[in-house]
C-alpha cells in the first residue's frame, strides 16, 4: 500500500486536491478531522492550560482556540502537546485499518504533516501551492478571517514548506490557483505518473 502526504500552507485548497485524489480512488485520512474529538477529550486540560474563554456551549471553540494561540507560539506549542500525539496514534491506527481493508492507496491530509512527524509515514508527499493573495481570500471567504489573524497564522506556518522534508522523500509540488478542472489534470496525471488509484488501471 502506498501512503501519499498532503500538505500545504492554510486555504492552499488541500481538501479540494484531497477530493481530487478521493475521485481516483485514494482513501483520504483528514488529520485535521481526527483533531475535533480530541480537543473534546482534552477540555479539561485545555480549559486549565488556555482558560475557560476557549469553551463556548460546553464545547471547545476551535476559532477562539485559534486566535489565541496562533498570536503567541509558546500557547501554539502547548496546544500542539497536548493534542499532537492522539491524532498521529489515531492516524496510524486508520493507515493499519486501510492496509487490513486492501486498500491500495491512502493521503494523509495534514497541514502540520512534517511537524507532526506524519511525514515519516509517507512514501511521497504531495505540496499545495496556492499565491498568497487567493489564500487570504479564501480564509476571509470561509472563515471571515482579518488580515491581522491571517499573517499571524502565516507566522505560525513558516515551516510547512516543500524543501524542508528530506531528499530521501520525494516531494511534488501542485498548484492550487483557482481553476478546479487544472487541479483534477495534475491529480490525474499525478496518480498516473505514481501507479496509484484509478488512473493505474
Amino acid at each position: 500500500m502506498t501512503v501519499i502526504g498532503l500538505t500545504g500552507k492554510a486555504a492552499a485548497g488541500k481538501n479540494a486536491v484531497a477530493d481530487a485524489f478521493a475521485k481516483q480512488g485514494v482513501d483520504i485520512i483528514d488529520v485535521d478531522q481526527l483533531g475535533h474529538p480530541v480537543l473534546e477529550q482534552s477540555q479539561a486540560v485545555l480549559i486549565k492550560t488556555f482558560g475557560a474563554e476557549i469553551v463556548q456551549g460546553g464545547k471547545v471553540d476551535r476559532k477562539a482556540l485559534g486566535t489565541l494561540v496562533f498570536s503567541d507560539p509558546q500557547k501554539l506549542k502547548a496546544l500542539e502537546e497536548i493534542t499532537h500525539p492522539a491524532m498521529v496514534r489515531e492516524c496510524k491506527r486508520l493507515i493499519e485499518e486501510k492496509e487490513r481493508e486492501g486498500s491500495s492507496a491512502v493521503m494523509i491530509n495534514a497541514a502540520l504533516l512534517f511537524r507532526m512527524n506524519l511525514y515519516l509515514l509517507c512514501d511521497h508527499v504531495v505540496f499545495v501551492k496556492a499565491p498568497l493573495f487567493i489564500r487570504f481570500l479564501r480564509s476571509r471567504r470561509r472563515e471571515n478571517t482579518t488580515v491581522k489573524k491571517f499573517l499571524a497564522r502565516e507566522r505560525a506556518q513558516q515551516d510547512i514548506r516543500p524543501d524542508i522534508f528530506p531528499p530521501s522523500l520525494p516531494v511534488h509540488v501542485l498548484r492550487n490557483g483557482s481553476d478546479k478542472a487544472l487541479i483534477h489534470r495534475q491529480v490525474t496525471a499525478y496518480c498516473a505518473t505514481m501507479e496509484i488509484g484509478v488512473s493505474s488501471t
